[in-house]
């Protein structure tokens, strides 16, 4: 069965709810990559040595309150659960009650190529948490079991009755959102949530503003083009879901995957949270390029234009990790010194006292001397004296922040033709 969509599914996704959502565009994006991930399952794979690589990700969505994150989130999701296409388990759950849900077996589906759906033994997963520390404070080792459930296939567990038993055919996804404060509190120790792994596992998708605003927002399916492109939609989705099989790199795909690792080394600034997360970036990428390989079509060939698309989404999430994670430190000031960041960073040029004005409640006028001077040690702003009066001026970054967003994505050929 061939696809109904012009260009792959991620994009007309994405450009769908552009004209109706005011959320950032990378929050559509990567909600978009989640829930296809989540639909293969383990049903497709990579074998890189001895390691077995699947499509499942832990993508959580960052940004202040109203930004967007639930209603990227929700339409895609909605549209899968519909469609029987994932199965899903709320956050207000304790890590037992997930393995315990797991290895019972959810009812799956399975689609065949003829369209029929028949019922089965399904321990996939998808973890869906809009307050993140709900999810990550209802057992005291979730984090442990999560670091666990995205590598494994296999998960060995002991019952109070019946000893030990295994889960097999176990592949575990997680879709969150928080606001950035609440990334510090991962746990009750900070940073063994860094170090313990969870991090580096977790692709932690940042914005600060939404993308637009639209006042009178319409559902997807309030026209009949719109009803038709959502039809599309499902129907296209059902179709990946039905793939199994290995993936393989085509030699330009190779090429890239390879350029791309060489390119991979830790820079002497670089945070312990960056440092983690480029250890498992290349595994990222693959995941992801497998991702935009099967949005695109069925022939499981990951090619250039998939690694390129992969790498360009996670350079964006790196760029913007320590935006994510400012506060996070041992420092007794290091939350105000975020604030402080965050409030230099919107604002661009400002004055002590409107610093002040703005965090008298998070912050001390000790403290945000002690703050200020450092940031002007670091580069982050600079001091200007305007008419005797003393302003902060923020500081960009001099690498410019690759950008995740539709026009970036770069679309196959149909054919031979670029697609529109």
């Amino acid at each position: 069965m061939g696809r109904l969509l012009r260009k792959n599914w991620i994009v007309e996704w994405a450009e769908a709810m552009s004209s109706i959502s005011e959320a950032p565009e990378q929050y559509n994006i990567w909600s978009a990559i989640s829930v296809i991930g989540a639909t293969l399952k383990n049903n497709v794979y990579f074998k890189r040595g001895t390691f077995t690589i699947y499509p499942n990700n832990y993508i959580v969505l960052v940004g202040p309150p109203g930004v967007g994150k639930g209603s990227s989130i929700n339409p895609v999701y909605d549209l899968a659960k519909d469609a029987n296409l994932v199965n899903v388990i709320s956050d207000r759950i304790t890590a037992p009650k997930i393995i315990e849900r797991i290895a019972s077996g959810q009812p799956g589906h399975v689609m065949n190529h003829s369209g029929a759906l028949s019922v089965v033994k399904d321990s996939t997963a998808v973890l869906m948490s809009l307050e993140l520390p709900t999810l990550l404070s209802s057992s005291d080792w979730m984090l442990p079991f999560l670091c666990e459930a995205w590598d494994r296939n296999e998960y060995f567990y002991d019952t109070k009755n019946n000893g030990s038993n295994v889960i097999k055919g176990m592949c575990t996804s997680l879709i969150g959102a928080c606001v950035p404060e609440y990334i510090r509190r991962l746990n009750k120790d900070v940073n063994g949530a860094i170090n313990g792994g969870f991090t580096a596992r977790t692709v932690f998708v940042y914005a600060q503003e939404t993308s637009k605003k639209v006042m009178w927002p319409k559902p997807m399916d309030a026209t009949p083009a719109g009803k038709k492109l959502l039809d599309n939609l499902v129907i296209d989705l059902k179709q990946i879901s039905t793939l199994k099989g290995q993936f393989n790199f085509t030699q330009n795909g190779a090429v890239g995957l390879e350029k791309f690792y060489n390119s991979l080394r830790g820079q002497e600034n670089d945070s312990d949270v960056v440092l983690h997360f480029k250890s498992r970036l290349l595994t990222h990428v693959i995941k992801v390029a497998m991702i935009f390989c099967v949005a695109d079509r069925d022939d499981l060939k990951i090619d250039q234009i998939d690694v390129h698309n992969a790498v360009t989404c996670l350079k964006h999430v790196l760029f913007n990790l320590d935006k994510a994670f400012r506060g996070v430190g041992d420092s007794d000031i290091a939350e105000a010194t975020a604030r402080v960041q965050n409030f230099i960073e919107k604002r661009k040029f400002v004055t002590k006292a409107e610093i002040l004005t703005n965090l008298h409640r998070n912050v001390s006028p000790e403290n945000l001397d002690r703050i200020l001077q450092v940031l002007c040690q670091i580069n982050f702003c600079t001091i200007k004296l305007v008419n005797n009066k003393t302003f902060y001026e923020y500081r960009p970054p001099a690498r410019i922040s690759p950008q995740t967003n539709i026009s970036n994505i770069e679309l196959h050929s149909t054919n031979g033709k670029p697609k529109p």
